[in-house]
């Protein structure tokens, strides 16, 4: 038997500051490493906003100090407006946190990133409703002192989103149904009052991810040996199109690309293979408008195969992914 050696893990370790190899000091959040205390603190402006260990002590910190307000109880507005920017501030980093917890890929870490994300859902629905009871001078110092609405429900449609991604690798498939029904069912009723722009990007990010859990459902149900239900495939594909026509109308080419390579999925899934090689192709224009010729930027878009595309093509083309997979030129071979 040949001995083998591996490479040191301090080969990895790379100061985040100066780039520095072997760095030995680690950062209370265990993300990020740097070579000595200088360097730590150096960096400590840029890190803070992605440093788990610092957000949950903010959290701590705002926590704390909420429900020293709550105890006073306020008197006329002025403890009222400050505690719901507390609160709306309180709500962001939850769902910093949440995502950072999601991003890990640790699955201990799941449980612990829903529970912020539906931490930042309550605060951001709590100030939403106490911004409503506020009048006269009350209601002007919030407004110079709140972020605007248009921000909070950025915020809240955000959470939601976050939400939902998160059921779906947890499994939690029915769960993540209800997060994005309810997610669609308050952005349309918010269009439905007044629509604008920003709200109509909040659906069609919405209904993206509500298309991509239906394909992700029927991925499931074939690789583990059951019938798909082509009824999935049907409805993502209905809500993938009106997404996509709600970005293209607001000049989202970036995203419209995105949505098209899922598109491209659900056609592969319903063997409309002429209809998949055409959507791969308009996503790879759009991709080259938004980011011109340049070779990383847009060949990221061809690395992004529908899985299903993938494995039909392998095995007829060696050329993959550098070609157009034949099993989108031609259904038999």
């Amino acid at each position: 038997m040949v001995a083998t050696t591996r490479p040191s893990p301090t080969l990895y370790r790379v100061c985040c500051n100066c780039n520095a190899p072997d760095a030995d000091v680690k950062c209370s959040c265990l993300a990020v490493y740097y070579c000595g205390l200088a360097c730590q603190q150096a960096h400590i402006l840029e890190h803070k906003h992605a440093c788990k260990h610092l957000l949950c002590k903010i959290i701590t910190k705002k926590g704390a100090v909420i429900s020293r307000l709550q105890v006073q109880g306020g008197s006329a507005g002025v403890v009222s407006v400050e505690l719901m920017v507390l609160e709306q501030e309180l709500a962001r980093v939850h769902c910093k946190v949440g995502r950072l917890m999601m991003v890990s890929l640790q699955e201990a870490k799941y449980q612990e990133a829903e529970t912020h994300f539906k931490q930042a859902l309550h605060l951001y629905r709590k100030v939403e409703a106490s911004r409503g009871t506020l009048h006269g001078a009350a209601a002007r110092a919030a407004a110079g002192k709140l972020a605007a609405k248009a921000a909070q429900r950025k915020g809240l449609y955000g959470a939601f989103v976050d939400l939902g991604q998160l059921h779906g690798l947890m499994g939690k498939n029915h769960n993540e149904m209800q997060v994005y029904q309810e997610a669609l069912q308050e952005v349309r009723g918010d269009i439905a009052h007044a629509s604008t722009p920003q709200l109509q990007g909040h659906l069609s990010r919405i209904l993206t991810a509500m298309g991509k859990m239906c394909l992700n459902q029927y991925s499931s149900q074939i690789t583990n040996g059951a019938e798909g239900d082509k009824g999935k495939c049907t409805g993502a594909k209905s809500l993938l199109e009106e997404a996509l026509s709600i970005q293209c109308a607001l000049a989202e080419y970036g995203m419209a690309a995105q949505t098209l390579i899922i598109l491209a999925s659900g056609h592969g899934y319903l063997e409309m293979f002429d209809e998949a090689r055409s959507t791969l192709k308009q996503a790879l224009d759009l991709t080259r408008r938004c980011h011109g010729e340049e070779a990383k930027k847009w060949l990221y878009v061809t690395s992004k195969w529908p899985s299903c595309v993938k494995r039909r093509s392998r095995q007829y083309s060696n050329s993959y992914p550098y070609t157009w997979p034949s099993c989108v030129r031609h259904r038999s071979r």
